[in-house]
């Protein structure tokens, strides 16, 4: 196995997303010297067939060995709630893309996973069915753990795409241009490799199709597996009332060149009025919950939420009680918890929220 090849796969591939390198021209025009380029086409012909079989053994039968490496690159956080939460999600998760993904591997090559030390809001799915969460989304996503599954399908949608592999592998062909120029300076073939190595670790891996067919996937995935039908907006919605201007977040990190923000945001908006089969809508500029075209609810902000972000999650309570178009909705009651449920699907708890019998009365008659 190539050492330093493995190596830089490692440091690149620690993330679905990483920076580009730009390939120089030559300072000036010269003669082409053809002995050199196709002596050095038949050099990088071997070294991308090399590179190939390395990107697949690490996809293979050796990413056990490729996640210690990346563990060791990342670190290992032994935070007890944050595992725990890890496990609990990744087995409803897992469990979910068995039942949807007919083509799925998962049943022989099942994800392993680990919470790193990392303090950023982040999260990555590598090659080999190799996932790992940063605790820094953990903690900024307050242990929300609809919120925190809604991210890690999105990667296990990375990951039952192939989209990692797909990633590295599409990169290499472009180091043959680069093999070329650097084939007029004599002493370059010997370094063909190490330029082939360096571009995987360099490479933008995960494109706009990608990111959006991983959106859709984890909407599939995380409400298959009987998470928040609105927790896919509610996340994004945090992201943009709390990270957006933080230069090192998960937004700048993994998303640049990608879909906004925004547009995720609305995007996971949309699969909520859809899922309820056009019943019921959020206002994402006030929070506004409306059923049947009638204003239901605007939830208040909280420390940890934005108005619009809890409305999300009503909503996607309230999204789950229409999905079946020929069951009807339910009486509306209040549990003993104080929660507004309708039929047997909570939907919302009534504790702070002013004026609590003509919310409950509303609901009765919109619903």
């Amino acid at each position: 196995m190539n050492k330093k090849l493995s190596k830089a796969i490692v440091a690149g591939l620690v993330c679905t997303t990483l920076g580009t390198g730009v390939l120089a021209a030559p300072a000036k025009a010269q003669a082409f010297d053809w002995v050199n380029a196709i002596f050095a086409v038949g050099v990088v012909g071997a070294q991308y067939a090399q590179a190939r079989s390395q990107v697949n053994f690490l996809d293979g039968e050796g990413r056990k060995d490729f996640m210690v490496q990346v563990k060791n690159e990342v670190g290992v956080n032994q935070n007890a709630t944050a595992n725990a939460m890890l496990d609990r999600i990744m087995v409803r998760l897992s469990k979910s893309i068995e039942e949807t993904e007919k083509n799925s591997e998962i049943k022989e090559k099942p994800y392993d996973y680990f919470v790193n030390n990392d303090q950023s809001f982040n999260a990555f799915c590598t090659l080999g069915h190799n996932l790992s969460v940063n605790i820094g989304l953990f903690e900024q996503l307050h242990y929300n753990e609809d919120e925190i599954a809604v991210v890690v399908a999105h990667e296990l949608g990375h990951g039952e795409k192939k989209h990692p592999k797909k990633g590295v592998t599409n990169q290499l062909p472009l180091q043959l241009i680069a093999a070329l120029y650097e084939s007029q300076n004599p002493n370059s073939v010997s370094i063909l490799g190490a330029n082939i190595a360096a571009a995987v670790g360099n490479a933008k891996l995960v494109t706009k199709p990608m990111e959006s067919e991983a959106d859709k996937l984890a909407f599939k995935y995380y409400t298959q597996a009987g998470y928040n039908i609105g927790a896919g907006a509610a996340v994004w919605q945090h992201v943009m009332d709390k990270l957006d201007n933080n230069k090192s977040s998960f937004v700048t990190e993994l998303f640049n060149d990608h879909p906004s923000n925004v547009k995720r945001r609305d995007s996971y908006n949309k699969a909520i009025t859809d899922y309820s089969n056009g019943v019921v809508k959020v206002d994402a500029n006030t929070g506004t919950i409306s059923v049947h075209g009638k204003e239901f609810f605007t939830p208040e902000a909280s420390e940890t939420q934005s108005a619009v972000e809890k409305a999300f999650f009503i909503a996607g309570n309230l999204s789950a009680v229409y999905h079946d178009k020929k069951a009807k909705p339910g009486r509306v009651w209040v549990d003993g918890s104080n929660i507004l449920t309708v039929g047997k699907q909570q939907v919302m708890y009534l504790y702070g929220v002013p004026n609590q019998q003509q919310v409950v009365q509303r609901l009765k008659e919109i619903l």
